[in-house]
C-alpha cells in the first residue's frame, strides 16, 4: 500500500519537478529582467552598512550627552557655590589671567580651596559630624542687643519684679516677639528643619502651625476644645484630648501629634495641602498602640523613622515610609518622659526611673546611665550630636553625658535657682545639633544659654554659662533655628504634664527669641575659612568605632 500511495505522488507531481523546480522558483524570485530600475533608485551596496554605523554614532551621541549632562549639573552646582561666596565674574577673571598668569593662578587656588571647604562641609553636615562653635558668637550678639536696652541691671537680684521688668523691655525693643493664638497653656514646639515654620500643642487641644520667617500664625493644624453638652461631657472628658508633644520631619512633610489619650496623629503639612483657608490639616494615620499619654515624640534626622515615649513605660518605634509600627522598646521602669534621637538609630530616652536609656535598635540591646540617689528624675532630654546628650532634672540638674561613660561627663547643680532648698526643674532643653550651644528652660523668668564643650579630653569637657534672656513663666519647649539665629519657644503659665503650680503673672503664647544679628549671620558666609570644618579626632574614633559595631 505505502509503494501504491508513492508512485500516486510522484505521478500527480508536474513534469520537471524535483531539482529543476528549484532552480526554476531561484529564477522567478531572482528575474530582473523585465523590470527598468532608474539611477535614482538604485540601491547602495554599504547602505545597510552606512544604516549600521548611524545607529553606533547615535548611541555614542546619547551616551555623549548623558555624560555632557553630568558635567554641566557639575558645573551649575559649583556655579552656585561660587555665587554664594564671592561672586566673580568668569570672563574678568579671564582677562585678569592674560594679563597676570601667576595672579590668577593664586586665585584658582583659592577659589578652589573655597569651593572644597564648602564641599567638605556639606559631606560633614550630611554625616552628622560637622561641629560649629557658634556658642560665643551667639553670646557677642545677646551681649550687644543688651547693651542697646534702656536700662538693665544684671548684677540685680532675681526676684519675679526684676525678671517681669526686664522681660517687658526685650519684647518691647523686639528681640523677642510672643504671638498669641493657644487659649491654654502651650506643650510643646517643633521647627522645621529650614526654619521656615513651627508647630506648636496646647492643652486646648488645638495645634498652630506658625510662620516664622513672618512672625505671623499660618493656619490652624487642630481646633481647640469648645464646651460640650452634658451627655458628650460624659463620654469624653476634656483633658483627654490634650496635646502634650509634637515633632516635624526633616523634610516638612510629616508633623507627629501625641496626646493624652496615648494617641499618636500623623499629619500630611505639605504646602499644597495648605491651600485652603483655615484648613484643619491631613490627617493620614492614627496609631493607637500606647496605654498611657504620649509624653514625647522624636524623628530621627533625615528620616521618617519616629519614636514615642509614653507613660506606659515603652517606647514605641515606626516607619512614616510604610505608614506602619515597627517594635516596642522595653526596659524603663516608669513612665517616659523624654526621647530624642539624631543620625544614628540609636534613640536617648529619660523616665521616672532616674535612669537615661540608649537604645541599639539593631542589636536589640541597650544602655543604662545613673546619675546617683541624689539625682532626681529627668523631665527633658537633648542629643547634642551622636553619643552625647543633655538631661534636665526635676531638681534643676544639668547633665552632660557621654554613651561610652555610665557616669555623667559635667554636671551644674540648681542651673536654673532654686526655693527654698530644692531647685527648680528644668522643663524644656534645645540645642543646635553638631554645635556647642545649647538652651535650658524652666520657670525662673529667664532662658539660659550654655557653651557645651565636647573634646577628646577630660580638660576639653564641660558646660559653663553664656547669657540669660528673660520670659516669664514655664517654658516647656525649646526648639533652635538653623545657624542659631533664633529659637522659638512654648510659654504658658503651667507645667506641660500637670497644674501643681501656676504662674499668675505669664501669658500663654507661642514665643520667637532672636539670637543672632542679620549682619552676625551674614559674616559667617564670608568667614566660612575660619570655622572649623575637619572631623575632630573624637568624631573619628566614633565613627570607626561604629562602623566596627
Amino acid at each position: 500500500m505505502s509503494r501504491l500511495r508513492r508512485r500516486k505522488n510522484d505521478s500527480s507531481r508536474p513534469a520537471g519537478s524535483g531539482g529543476s523546480s528549484i532552480a526554476f522558483k531561484k529564477q522567478k524570485t531572482i528575474d530582473f529582467a523585465d523590470d527598468h530600475i532608474d539611477s535614482d533608485q538604485e540601491e547602495d551596496p554599504f547602505h545597510e552598512d552606512h544604516d549600521l554605523v548611524d545607529s553606533d554614532d547615535e548611541e555614542i551621541e546619547e551616551e555623549e550627552t548623558l555624560d555632557a549632562k553630568k558635567i554641566r549639573l557639575a558645573r551649575e552646582y559649583l556655579r552656585k557655590l561660587e555665587a554664594g561666596g564671592d561672586g566673580d565674574d568668569a570672563s574678568g577673571r579671564s582677562s585678569t589671567s592674560e594679563e597676570n598668569d601667576s595672579s590668577s593662578e593664586d586665585e584658582d587656588e583659592t577659589e578652589h580651596d573655597r569651593i572644597g571647604i564648602k564641599l567638605q562641609r556639606e559631606r560633614l553636615k550630611r554625616e552628622g559630624t560637622l561641629e560649629r562653635a557658634v556658642a560665643e558668637k551667639v553670646k557677642a550678639s545677646i551681649h550687644h542687643s543688651r547693651q542697646s536696652l534702656q536700662s538693665v541691671s544684671k548684677d540685680a537680684a532675681e526676684t519675679s519684679t526684676t525678671a517681669t521688668i526686664q522681660a517687658k523691655e526685650w519684647i518691647n525693643a523686639g528681640h523677642v516677639r510672643l504671638l498669641r493664638g493657644h487659649d491654654l497653656t502651650p506643650t510643646c514646639v517643633a521647627l522645621q528643619s529650614n526654619g521656615e515654620r513651627a508647630i506648636s500643642g496646647s492643652k486646648d487641644h488645638s495645634v498652630i502651625i506658625w510662620d516664622v520667617e513672618d512672625q505671623r500664625r499660618s493656619f490652624t493644624m487642630c481646633l481647640p476644645w469648645k464646651k460640650e453638652s452634658a451627655e458628650e461631657k460624659e463620654a469624653t472628658s476634656r483633658t483627654m484630648g490634650q496635646v502634650l508633644s509634637v515633632a516635624c520631619s526633616d523634610d516638612g512633610r510629616y508633623a507627629a501629634v501625641g496626646r493624652r489619650d496615648s494617641s499618636v496623629c500623623i499629619y500630611d503639612i505639605r504646602v499644597n495641602n495648605l491651600k485652603k483657608p483655615s484648613s484643619s490639616g491631613t490627617l493620614v494615620k492614627t496609631f493607637t498602640g500606647h496605654k498611657g499619654p504620649v509624653t514625647s515624640l522624636s524623628f530621627r534626622t533625615q528620616s521618617l523613622q519616629l519614636f514615642s515615649g509614653s507613660d506606659d513605660r515603652c517606647i514605641r518605634h515606626y516607619n512614616l515610609n510604610e505608614m506602619m509600627y515597627l517594635e516596642t522598646l522595653y526596659g524603663h521602669q516608669f513612665g517616659v518622659t523624654g526621647v530624642d534621637c539624631h543620625k544614628k538609630e540609636r534613640p536617648i530616652s529619660v523616665g521616672r526611673d532616674r535612669t537615661a536609656r540608649a537604645w541599639k535598635i539593631a542589636e536589640d540591646t541597650h544602655l543604662i546611665f545613673r546619675g546617683g540617689a541624689k539625682v532626681a528624675s529627668a523631665d527633658s532630654v537633648r542629643v547634642m550630636k551622636d553619643d552625647w546628650f543633655l538631661t534636665g532634672h526635676e531638681d534643676g540638674h544639668l547633665g552632660l553625658w557621654m554613651t561610652e561613660k555610665k557616669r555623667a561627663v559635667c554636671s551644674i547643680d540648681q542651673a536654673h535657682g532654686c526655693v527654698g532648698n530644692v531647685g527648680r526643674s528644668i522643663c524644656a532643653l534645645g540645642s543646635l545639633r553638631g554645635s556647642d550651644l545649647a538652651i535650658s528652660g524652666s520657670y525662673d523668668g529667664f532662658l539660659r544659654l550654655w557653651k557645651v564643650s565636647m573634646g577628646q579630653t577630660l580638660d576639653m569637657r564641660g558646660m559653663e554659662p553664656l547669657e540669660e534672656i528673660p520670659l516669664t513663666g514655664y517654658v516647656n519647649g525649646i526648639a533652635v533655628g538653623p545657624k542659631a539665629r533664633f529659637c522659638v519657644v512654648a510659654v504658658g503659665q503651667e507645667h506641660r504634664l500637670g497644674r501643681w503650680n501656676r504662674i499668675a503673672g505669664a501669658k500663654n503664647r507661642f514665643g520667637i527669641v532672636q539670637l543672632r544679628s542679620s549682619e552676625d549671620i551674614q559674616g559667617d558666609d564670608d568667614q566660612i575659612e575660619q570655622e572649623e570644618v575637619v572631623e575632630s579626632p573624637d568624631n573619628v574614633n566614633e565613627s570607626s568605632s561604629s562602623s566596627e559595631e
